[in-house]
């Protein structure tokens, strides 16, 4: 296939899987960057504050979902995401440029509908260069609403907490962080709490993770991290409902600006 593209920065592409049975998402590619290298790959020629690059193509995309929050949640080793790049030139079929970088840290917004990814490139075929295409599908988790759930809460090794997530218990315990231990629908935990007898209140993060294959399951360790001393009192977890994951596809060019 051949094409022709304008000398434009962008060639801005939305794109909307409508699918039966497929969530409602909208990729809105929102900026790029294009760099060729200087003539001859001249070593001496590259621009400062390119990290040494003598050539790369970057774009960023917010992925938009209408019904779905997107879970974020710890991703272990490779995610399945498959996006390639392919070099547009004149009158030539495309040039492929193998597999792209993607953005390696999920930032999602604060209605958790939407989250940022960044693809890039670092290497261009010689001359005649009129854009570069992105496509592929990145893998999301996602879920239609977030659970809370409170139980009587005991800080004790080996002590059960029963929030529809498994037998998941307590497998370590700390003066600021417990570790639970159960199966995969530990990963499916949003966030967490405690509400002290005095009224107070404790707020946890994710800390480390861990996720072991056996032969009678997958085995999950997941350790939070509270804002101040363990006490007994309310355990309030907040957990994805339907969490699955989806396939968004990519289909993005960035048109040479000059």
């Amino acid at each position: 296939m051949n094409y022709t593209l304008p000398a434009l920065l962008l060639s801005l592409l939305s794109s909307t899987a409508l699918a039966a049975g497929v969530p409602a998402v909208t990729v809105k590619q929102i900026g790029a960057t294009f760099m060729e290298a200087p003539p001859g790959r001249e070593k001496n020629l590259v621009p400062f504050a390119t990290l040494g690059a003598q050539e790369s193509v970057e774009t960023h995309a917010v992925i938009i979902f209408q019904d779905r929050l997107i879970a974020d949640i710890p991703a272990f080793g490779n995610d399945d995401s498959k996006i390639t790049a392919s070099a547009i030139v004149p009158n030539k079929p495309q040039v492929s440029l193998g597999t792209v970088k993607a953005s390696s840290f999920r930032k999602v917004s604060e209605d958790g509908k939407k989250t940022l990814v960044s693809l890039s490139i670092s290497r261009l075929p010689d001359g005649g260069v009129r854009g570069v295409s992105f496509n592929g599908y990145l893998k999301l988790p996602v879920a239609t609403s977030i659970a809370r759930t409170s139980v009587a809460f005991q800080p004790k090794v080996g002590a059960k907490i029963d929030v529809g997530l498994g037998n998941s218990v307590i497998s370590n315990i700390d003066s600021t962080s417990i570790t639970l231990s159960g199966d995969e629908r530990l990963m499916g935990i949003a966030a967490m709490k405690i509400l002290k007898a005095d009224g107070s209140t404790i707020i946890a993060e994710r800390g480390g993770y861990s996720r072991e294959n056996r032969t009678d399951g997958t085995a999950v360790s997941a350790q939070w991290r509270f804002s101040g001393p363990i006490s007994a009192g309310k355990l309030e977890v907040s957990s994805y409902r339907d969490l699955t994951t989806v396939e968004v596809p990519i289909n993005l060019i960035v048109a040479k600006p000059y």
